[in-house]
């Protein structure tokens, strides 16, 4: 059976599309805002941690996500991400510009996002509960998350170019918007049935018998990190290699403004969704082994040593 004629697939398809589409072309646009206004790459760096540190708070969010409506959480995480998008380049283009309420409200606005994407995973398995389907939907989810990245960061760059920068955060803005509204349709009986553990009760409890709930879940999921010896092993890896690529993102800006359009920003990131998407196939063909882990991670390495002794 095609996925697509499940009921509320392709709305939920087209929002999480928007959705993408909104969130590659805002990431483009934030830290080249950034660079023309401030021409500091250390403010880059301040801005993408902001990111960066609002990404790693997705862990506590998992209870929350658990307990409450799906479709709620991820319409509401856009809406508010919408609002926020919408406001910064106000505040750029007035005497309110001030670089730590820039990075507040990035920081506040990857919260939503680190909300929106466990709350999305999870509004699927309500939509979808035979294996096969689930399966083939998360296939089409994720060769669309792709290919709407990369045409995202490309289109990024020519729209700071062709609309100009304030534009450009509106389309994002409104995309944003657009995809929010489509989640609150989404809330339909069957989405808001809750599949969990917790009984009723629970969650008609007290605040602090809730928190004491919360704190348990976020102390089960460490403990299970703690007992597996592969996680234990790549998640500090993992965490060393997305810091060396994270201060090659924090100077791509920089590069684009040397040769004086956001078209070669963009293009650059690309690149990366380019070899996203090679190594996605190629690791279809490979054995999950931790020596292609590691030759892969000497691959990345030595590109970037590579790349830092071009000279052009």
């Amino acid at each position: 059976m095609n996925v697509f004629r499940v009921k509320f697939f392709t709305t939920y398809f087209a929002s999480r599309s928007f959705a993408n589409l909104s969130d590659s072309i805002y990431s483009i646009a934030i830290l080249w805002l950034i660079q023309t206004s401030t021409l500091n790459v250390s403010v880059n760096g301040f801005v993408y941690a902001a990111i960066s540190s609002a990404a790693l708070c997705s862990i506590f969010f998992g209870p929350v996500v658990d307990r409450y409506a799906a479709a709620t959480l991820a319409g509401l995480a856009l809406l508010f991400q919408a609002i926020i998008v919408f406001i910064i380049p106000f505040i750029f283009s007035t005497d309110l510009f001030i670089v730590a309420l820039i990075i507040g409200l990035v920081f506040i606005a990857s919260l939503f996002s680190a909300l929106y994407y466990p709350a999305n995973n999870k509004l699927l398995t309500l939509l979808i509960d035979e294996p096969d389907q689930l399966q083939a939907a998360n296939a089409a989810i994720g060769s669309s998350d792709q290919v709407i990245n990369l045409i995202g960061y490309l289109a990024g760059g020519a729209l700071i170019g062709w609309l100009g920068i304030q534009n450009a955060y509106l389309l994002s803005a409104a995309l944003f918007l657009l995809a929010g509204v489509s989640f609150l349709g989404l809330l339909t009986r069957k989405t808001a049935q809750q599949k969990t553990t917790h009984p009723s009760s629970a969650r008609q409890s007290s605040l602090k018998k809730r928190f004491s709930l919360y704190l348990a879940d976020i102390k089960a999921g460490f403990s299970f990190i703690n007992k597996s010896r592969y996680l234990k092993i790549i998640l500090p890896s993992t965490i060393i290699s997305g810091a060396i690529i994270a201060l090659l993102i924090i100077i791509l800006p920089t590069m684009g403004e040397q040769y004086g359009s956001a078209i070669y920003y963009s293009g650059l990131y690309v690149a990366f969704f380019i070899g996203f998407f090679i190594g996605a196939i190629l690791s279809n063909t490979l054995k999950a082994k931790g020596l292609y882990v590691a030759m892969a991670w000497l691959g990345n390495g030595l590109a970037l040593v590579l790349f830092g002794l071009a000279s052009n």
